[in-house]
């Protein structure tokens, strides 16, 4: 009896509510800490990522800064290139030169001085021209032998190798390293930057220009970042050539050996090396084809990973013995009240000690007291559907803690789940106009009556149904089947449904489908997805079926509306010009619309961007565009209150349409002035060397393009045209004097007679020569007569 007896007590000590609480104490405790744990696991993960972050960031800062450097070198290089008085240097002959040309050379000279630049990277640059083996710069003029004797002289390479391959090889905007040594006292580190003349020309090379850049000075950008993990630095041109790499006095890698994985893809890799890891990362720039790369040793990183484990594990131990302890004190603090209510209902009652857990025994006698567990079942199965409604309402939303929820919860609620899979389906009532009467909430609760019974015989009562809004409902649907036998079912089920609420309720919808997910804790993501999905109507248009998958697979963009498109659409519609402003709408309404797939978020800021554009247009014309919008003249909301794109553009396209004709009522008088005035500024302006459509559209403030479409279309002349048969009139007036070909080309604003020559002839069809002998034989045969 004694042996039952104790057997007894340790069946109700094993199942103490002591046992209970300590345990999840300890539960409470241990997952943090384990969960910690992981994470101190994942440390040096974290530490190698960041790393490779703050260099890849790193790169791109000297990326974008040498873009720019090298942005302003090319542009030194096309003036130079462009250069009338160049290309008529370049085209001369062999041999000595004459004074003349010796005098073009100087006032070359003196044009490549003013090409001054703030880039500090330029050390110098000049001009060969092969012909007469002359090499310029903006202080000197010398040919090409005593240049690289005296100037500039290569450590690695003769003069013969110097003029082959720098002077008279094909370059196309070519860096290449160079150890040049100046006025044979000072070494210094250069990159040549060449380019061969003609540019463009690929087969006859007449000479190049090189522009000299300063080694040092792209290394002074690269000093912070060197220091970055105690790395090395890298930048190699277009052909893997490396320009720039560690300073002396760092170690370097086999970069040649890594050249083969920077072509491979990818930002980032480790490296092996003799005995030591690296951590390689590099990126490259479209502009120039610079490549830069980052090399720095694993060991730096882990340093200060191998310190925070040791510390974590010192922090960790110290964590336990203290948890431990305050486990067993806080348990023993929340039993001793539930142990004096056992005591004190034993004390009252008589009872002999509990054969069952405390809580369970409390519980016993409480309903044993006051018998009113009926009552309360009664009360609480009428207040079921609103908690079921509620608790599935909270439950998609991800707003339910499903780990804390059991089976008994679920049965209490009234639901039922076969399986634990699941999706939702979200669908929006588009259009009930032709089965509602009197568009009032009664008729909208039918209309979501019906499709909550339809939904519940179709889906053999495996769904439940949920009302978010007056025209959107949301149905959770719980599948037995397998994810491929389950979709199949559901789209016959949408199918079906949407064929009957069109075809017998005379209403049209729109579906948005989640994918199949495990388990209650995947229910608010088929929510999302779902919600997702619907959203997709404003692309897709409305009554129609949008999977969440399948738009997943979509190529996503964002919208292109670049700041030169705005500003040709804020042109043509200042001008009135309609055809061409609708033109530009339907091109940019393609081309982000036809090939491309914009998510809402992102059609929504293109529409934006559009009523943006409107309204500054507005203002520039000083129109109150208010007087453009119907209703309450509310932009935004006459634009967006629409559910499709296509539905936005046609709005769109209606505003600018009106602000279109407004223009056009206002300048039917203006164009007349406008010819007048154009033709006038040119008449004047006609010896003016810089007279060219930009100058002429800077002056009356308007756009170039609109001024030459302009004059074509008002004049029935192309204003370049005008201009040309304004200067050759001139030209013919002043022949009749005795002035050179040269000084007439220069008073008629052509650079040089070359120039002249070739637009006189092709107008007139002789040379100006010939023009001026014409001209003396008619007077001479005047004065004979």
């Amino acid at each position: 009896m004694d042996n039952i007896t104790g057997l007894r007590k340790g069946i109700i000590r094993k199942r103490s509510v002591f046992v209970t609480l300590l345990v999840s104490y300890l539960a409470v405790f241990l997952i943090p800490v384990i969960i910690g744990s992981y994470g101190y696991v994942r440390i040096e993960q974290i530490m190698i990522d960041n790393a490779y972050r703050s260099n890849a960031a790193m790169l791109e800062q000297i990326k974008h800064l040498m873009n720019t450097r090298t942005k302003e070198i090319d542009y030194l290089m096309r003036q130079v290139a462009f250069n009338p008085k160049q290309q008529m240097l370049m085209n001369e002959g062999k041999g000595p030169l004459s004074a003349r040309n010796q005098y073009a050379f100087i006032e070359f000279m003196k044009e490549l001085s003013r090409y001054s630049t703030s880039n500090k990277m330029i050390f110098d640059f000049y001009v060969y021209f092969s012909e007469s083996d002359t090499i310029l710069t903006p202080t000197l003029k010398t040919d090409s032998k005593n240049f690289y004797d005296n100037i500039y002289t290569y450590d690695d390479m003769s003069y013969e190798e110097y003029k082959e391959n720098h002077l008279l090889g094909k370059h196309y905007k070519t860096y290449s390293p160079a150890q040049i040594t100046i006025t044979k006292v000072k070494e210094k580190n250069i990159i040549s930057y060449e380019q061969s003349l003609p540019y463009g020309e690929k087969n006859q090379i007449l000479g190049s220009i090189s522009i000299l850049i300063d080694d040092e000075q792209i290394r002074e950008a690269l000093q912070e970042t060197e220091g970055l993990h105690n790395g090395s630095i890298y930048i190699m041109n277009e052909q893997m050539n490396v320009i720039v790499g560690p300073n002396q006095d760092k170690a370097g890698v086999p970069i040649d050996e890594l050249k083969q994985r920077l072509t491979s893809g990818g930002k980032g890799f480790l490296y092996q090396t003799e005995g030591e890891e690296l951590f390689v990362a590099y990126t490259r720039s479209d502009q120039n084809g610079w490549t830069y790369v980052s090399a720095f040793p694993k060991k730096v990183v882990l340093e200060q990973v191998n310190t925070v484990k040791k510390w974590s594990i010192i922090t960790v131990l110290i964590c336990l013995l203290g948890g431990l302890l305050a486990c067993v004190y806080m348990t023993r603090r929340h039993y001793n009240p539930i142990r004096e209510v056992i005591r004190m209902i034993r004390g009252r009652s008589g009872a002999d000690s509990p054969e069952m857990n405390e809580l369970a025994f409390i519980k016993d006698t409480v309903d044993s007291l006051f018998g009113k567990e009926y009552q309360l079942k009664n009360k609480l199965s009428q207040q079921l559907p609103i908690i079921r409604t509620d608790f599935l309402s909270r439950l998609v939303r991800g707003q339910v803690d499903v780990r804390s929820i059991t089976e008994q919860d679920i049965d209490f609620m009234g639901l039922k789940f076969d399986s634990d899979l699941f999706a939702v389906l979200i669908i929006d009532i588009d259009d009930g106009s032709q089965f509602m009467t009197e568009d009032n909430e009664r008729e909208w609760a039918l209309i979501r009556f019906v499709m909550s019974n339809l939904s519940n015989e179709m889906l053999h009562n495996r769904s439940y149904f949920l009302e978010l809004a007056k025209n959107r409902v949301l149905i959770l649907v719980n599948e037995g089947r397998g994810p491929e036998e389950a979709n199949q079912a559901l789209r016959e089920y949408i199918s079906e449904l949407m064929d009957l609420m069109r075809n017998k309720f005379k209403t049209w919808i729109t579906v948005g489908v989640s994918r199949w997910h495990q388990g209650l804790t995947g229910i608010s993501q088929c929510h999302d997805e779902a919600m997702l999905a619907v959203s997709y109507k404003m692309i897709n248009g409305s009554h129609s079926v949008l999977f969440y998958d399948e738009l997943q697979r979509l190529d996503t963009t964002t919208f292109r509306y670049p700041l030169d498109l705005e500003l040709q659409l804020m042109n043509y519609t200042k001008n009135g010009d309609t055809d061409n402003m609708l033109r530009l709408l339907d091109q940019i309404y393609q081309i982000n619309f036809h090939g491309s797939q914009l998510t809402p978020d992102m059609a929504y800021f293109l529409f934006m961007g559009l009523l943006n554009t409107l309204l500054k247009t507005l203002d520039a014309l000083r129109l109150d565009y208010r007087t453009f919008f119907p209703g309450d003249g509310d932009p935004t909301k006459y634009i967006m209150e629409v559910a499709t794109a296509s539905q936005m553009h046609e709005r769109v396209k209606n505003i600018f349409f009106k602000i279109c004709e407004e223009v056009r009522e206002s300048r039917t008088d203006h164009n007349e002035a406008l010819y007048q005035n154009v033709k006038a500024f040119v008449e004047k302006h006609y010896a003016d060397n810089n007279l060219n459509l930009t100058m002429i559209a800077d002056h009356f403030n308007l756009n170039p393009v609109y001024v030459s479409a302009f004059f074509k279309k008002y004049g029935g002349e192309n204003l370049n045209d005008f201009t040309t048969r304004v200067r050759i009139d001139h030209t013919k007036r002043l022949l009749a004097e005795e002035l050179t070909v040269n000084e007439i080309a220069q008073l008629v604003g052509y650079s040089n007679n070359m120039a002249l020559t070739k637009v006189f002839k092709k107008l007139e069809g002789i040379t100006p020569g010939i023009y001026r002998e014409q001209i003396r034989k008619n007077r001479a045969a005047d004065h004979e007569n």
